[in-house]
């Protein structure tokens, strides 16, 4: 049986370990989304209800926590993270504006901060500079300027976004990009005019080998480190669970989360390369579903990216974009392959996860998935998942419905200093659904796809600044960011509400979400975060007896 099912406490049953009472329990349990308190026995909930019939059942030896009555979620679930630990180096100053919430450099900019960091540089060392799509777009960008600024060592251009970056030749030497490297199937390298020599940028798969091959330069220690401030980062948060897509080589990543003794459940997500031969169908396959010795990890489904993102103007749409006339992204990989990626993880019983920005790379996967099988009434048990699903429009939704598709959104991406939506579609543009997915029954879920704050995110999904009429409510967000995201990852069962049977994975927070007005929702952090009924932080402002 599965253990969501239990529902009610047995009064022969041995007393709870602890009880939280005294405060307002939001369970994301749609049948009764509201308690008070809450018992916990090992690493699970007992019941769930008023803090009179919860205190009722403690014994001489249960904790008790006074709530104050502050609020209680589910532990968030961050559905769409990327932990990309790099080796250690130098990062260029570049000017970030008052008001900037990502870095909007100019090349111009770069190239005068490069000086500075080269002298604090030691000799081989890594120099990192953080940009935009401001550099991304810029045609003048190649990697011949910044090699005779740093003729030795090797300097990463990095777009925070993830579409588009740059290395210089000493980089591209480390990282094995060749002068003519071959484009790779889903990804093209830049190259200078009349020539195959490659100018040092990288796009979408001809960058993949050679961020690998970076982060697998980090040593154990250094991987470790970047661990541990994660956990500690995510755990102030109230996140206890995160699914991750990181370049490492799985089966080494897992032992380093066991070695980290990662405290948090962590879903490790195959994420295979492509080369000029076609895709990386063996990558990751030799590690198990619960590794050996690693008790809150799994490693599970296969993400591929289909398009680029409108920053970059890489996100494939049906129309045109507005600030270039004839131009509409393109799709990584043909449909044929799509549908490929699909029959692979059926055979495998895997997931399949689909970044898809654009429209016309939304209407090629439900193309893809109708081609590999045809009755719609079997893709909802497979959850196939569209990360992002910027472009699922109106005319697409009943389709993605019926064939029960997952949308992992990311509302940070809605703020206005992020996209550029208005100036590649107009104002009125039809992308960024969020109300209209919950109003057609999509399953949604919540990532963060960068500053990890749900705060944040829950902020930039009630108010939606780019569509202001697709905003939800704030217990609709909460609900995308923990039953929604265990939906996403086969675990609904399991965690991701408040409820007798499940994990007790739970955040109490220090500000009251359903309340504060939005500007102080990205401001909330968790005075106590429990995974497993184990505590992974304690801000140490809630009485114990």
């Amino acid at each position: 049986m599965l253990l969501g099912l239990v529902t009610s406490f047995s009064a022969s049953a041995a007393a709870p370990d602890l009880i939280l009472f005294n405060g307002k329990v939001f369970t994301s349990d749609v049948a009764n989304l509201h308690a008070e308190a809450l018992a916990i026995r090992g690493e699970r909930i007992v019941e769930v209800g008023t803090s009179k019939s919860i205190s009722a059942l403690a014994g001489p030896k249960t904790k008790r926590i006074d709530l104050g009555g502050r609020v209680v979620v589910p532990g968030f679930n961050d559905a769409h993270f990327h932990h990309m630990p790099n080796p250690e180096g130098v990062t260029a100053k570049l000017p970030m504006p008052p008001g900037a919430v990502v870095p909007e450099p100019t090349w111009d900019e770069v190239l005068a901060a490069l000086p500075a960091a080269v002298k604090q540089a030691r000799k081989a060392e890594w120099i990192y500079a953080h940009v935009g799509q401001t550099v991304v777009n810029d045609p003048r960008v190649t990697r011949d300027p910044i090699d005779k600024i740093a003729p030795e060592n090797p300097v990463l251009v990095g777009s925070w976004f993830g579409h588009g970056h740059l290395f210089n030749t000493v980089a591209m030497r480390r990282v094995g990009i060749g002068e003519e490297e071959p484009d790779p199937m889903g990804g093209h390298f830049g190259r200078f005019t009349g020539t195959q020599r490659v100018t040092g940028m990288v796009y979408e798969y001809a960058g993949w080998p050679a961020f690998r091959a970076l982060e697998e330069s980090c040593t154990d220690e250094e991987i470790i480190r970047s661990l541990k401030e994660l956990a500690g980062e995510a755990a102030q948060f109230g996140i206890t669970s995160i699914q991750n897509m990181t370049y490492l080589k799985p089966k080494r990543y897992v032992e380093l989360l066991r070695r980290a003794d990662f405290p948090l459940r962590m879903r490790v997500i195959r994420w295979p390369a492509t080369d000029v031969r076609g895709r990386d169908l063996k990558d990751g396959l030799d590690v198990p579903l619960h590794p050996s010795g690693a008790r809150l990890v799994t490693v599970s489904g296969t993400k591929w990216v289909l398009d680029g993102s409108p920053l970059e103007r890489g996100m494939a749409v049906r129309g045109e974009y507005r600030d270039r006339p004839g131009w509409s992204g393109a799709l990584s990989f043909p449909e044929p392959e799509l549908r490929a990626m699909l029959r692979e993880t059926i055979a495998r019983k895997d997931q399949s996860l689909l970044h898809a920005t654009g429209d016309k790379t939304v209407e090629a996967v439900l193309n893809a998935m109708e081609a590999v099988d045809g009755n719609s009434s079997h893709w909802p048990a497979r959850r196939v998942r569209i990360e992002h699903g910027d472009g699922l429009l109106p005319d697409l939704l009943p389709r993605a419905k019926a064939m029960g598709v997952v949308v992992v959104q990311n509302p940070t991406h809605f703020d206005p200093g992020v996209g550029h939506f208005f100036e590649r579609f107009g104002t009125n543009h039809p992308y960024l659904p969020l109300r209209s997915l919950a109003a057609a029954g999509i399953p949604l879920a919540f990532g963060s796809d960068g500053p990890m704050n749900p705060g944040l995110n829950i902020m930039f999904a009630q108010i939606h600044p780019l569509r202001p009429g697709e905003g939800i409510t704030r217990e609709q967000s909460v609900e995308a960011y923990t039953r929604g995201s265990a939906f996403a990852e086969f675990a609904e069962q399991e965690k991701g509400s408040l409820i007798a049977g499940q994990l007790a994975d739970l955040a109490v927070l220090s500000q009251d979400i359903f309340q504060v007005i939005p500007p102080e929702l990205p401001k909330t952090v968790s005075v106590l975060t429990l995974v497993g009924g184990e505590v992974v932080h304690d801000g140490g402002v809630l009485g114990k007896k």
